[in-house]
């Protein structure tokens, strides 16, 4: 393959779909090659062989390149976010590609953009690059922040689209660092990698452009389809969780891409896993808020815009 871009993707079975939908808007939105880097688990050789059908329509333009790992032995004592532990496994991709630079991409994204631009960018000495999407003040971390001394003004960023430099990463050990804050407050860390990398990361990561990671949760805005960002399906529950058709508001964007692949015919509510039922338990808390939240949307839509009485109804038609 001629010279590109790399990528770096973590992915277990419960990410399944929201992968598909991220390599294929990945390729579709790529003018270079790009050799992609999948660590997984739990994926079979059928498995992969689908990831190589929904990427067909760009056999000449990507590289495949996958490692299987298991997290537990290393991550299995944290809680990590809604129970899920693989995403702690972004914190040894140095230790696990041998690349020297790669974008790491989340496996939940819909990407509308080349990233040669961001893949080129200078990081100034730094050894990451994100977005600043918000303040520690604002994080819904917040309290556990400033308890170990992070000043509530400082830049948050989000992990889902990052700029790695792996050979500085390296040369610094960040990998050991990581460990062992995370060994340090394992009873306080009930979320996932990201509250550990803006602590290592704390005001020293190369801000980049926020249009590379565009957040989407699940009653956000409805997105225009000429939109070219890197749009980040944060919260829960996600476009491909159980009743994620009904829930989430841009659902028609992810399905977009999603029926260019080779789960096209996927609905989030046949063949439920063991592993799914539990994530979606998980999420119960995260179900009724969105659904209390269409239904308080519709009541003020209602009381806003009312139905025309039958009078009036009948005045409307007499007029015309």
């Amino acid at each position: 393959m001629e010279s590109g871009i790399s990528v770096g993707l973590c992915a277990d079975k419960n990410i399944e779909v929201g992968l598909h939908v991220t390599l294929y808007s990945l390729m579709q939105s790529s003018q270079c090659p790009v050799k992609i880097n999948l660590v997984c688990k739990g994926y079979t050789a059928t498995d992969i062989d689908k990831i190589h059908r929904t990427l067909q329509p760009f056999d000449r333009k990507y590289q495949l390149n996958i490692i299987e790992f298991d997290e537990i032995a290393l991550f299995g004592k944290f809680s990590g976010l809604h129970g899920n532990k693989f995403n702690f496994t972004k914190l040894i991709l140095a230790s696990l590609l041998p690349d020297d630079r790669i974008v790491y991409l989340d496996s939940d994204l819909c990407i509308r953009r080349d990233l040669q631009e961001l893949f080129d960018t200078d990081l100034n000495g730094f050894t990451i690059g994100a977005s600043a999407v918000e303040t520690i003040a604002d994080s819904l971390r917040s309290s556990f922040y400033q308890s170990i001394g992070m000043n509530k003004e400082a830049k948050y960023f989000n992990s889902g689209v990052m700029l790695m430099d792996l050979k500085k990463w390296r040369e610094l050990d960040i990998t050991a660092k990581c460990l062992a804050f995370a060994n340090k407050y394992v009873d306080r860390l009930v979320f996932g990698d990201e509250a550990i990398l803006n602590c290592i990361f704390y005001e020293n990561f190369q801000v980049i452009d926020p249009s590379y990671n565009h957040p989407l949760y699940p009653n956000s805005d409805l997105i225009k389809s000429n939109s070219n960002d890197i749009f980040h399906f944060v919260g829960s529950p996600n476009p491909f969780d159980f009743l994620g058709e009904w829930i989430h508001v841009n659902f028609s964007m992810f399905h977009e891409t999603l029926a260019q692949t080779n789960l096209r015919d996927y609905k989030s509510y046949r063949g439920l896993s063991i592993q799914r039922l539990k994530r979606t338990l998980r999420l119960l808390r995260s179900y009724y808020r969105c659904v209390g939240q269409h239904l308080r949307h519709k009541l003020i839509d209602v009381a806003m815009h009312p139905c025309p009485s039958r009078s009036d109804r009948e005045y409307n038609a007499n007029r015309h």
